[in-house]
């Protein structure tokens, strides 16, 4: 497996979490702030090889596949994806 695209959670202002549950699991949908444009580079490189992300929250990591990232406005990006156990 590829390494993660890791986030450092203490480094996002984080908006409008939320988890939804359905037939395919778990999906985690967040808003980021702010988010560099070397970032959005990164997260567009782990979408497009299918990699993994990984949440660094401080008690427990949150690891996502089948990212899917949106622009909202300038240095804030929509994330959503399905939420693996690890």
């Amino acid at each position: 497996m590829a390494t993660p695209f890791e986030l450092n959670c203490g480094d996002y202002d984080f908006k409008s979490a939320s988890v939804g549950h359905g037939a395919n699991g778990a999906v985690f949908r967040c808003t980021l702030s702010p988010v560099t444009e070397e970032t959005l580079e990164g997260l567009a490189d782990a979408v497009r090889t299918k990699r993994v992300i990984r949440f660094a929250f401080p008690n427990h990591p949150l690891i996502l596949e089948g990212i899917e990232v949106v622009r909202v406005a300038p240095g804030s990006i929509r994330i959503a994806g399905r939420v693996l156990d690890n």
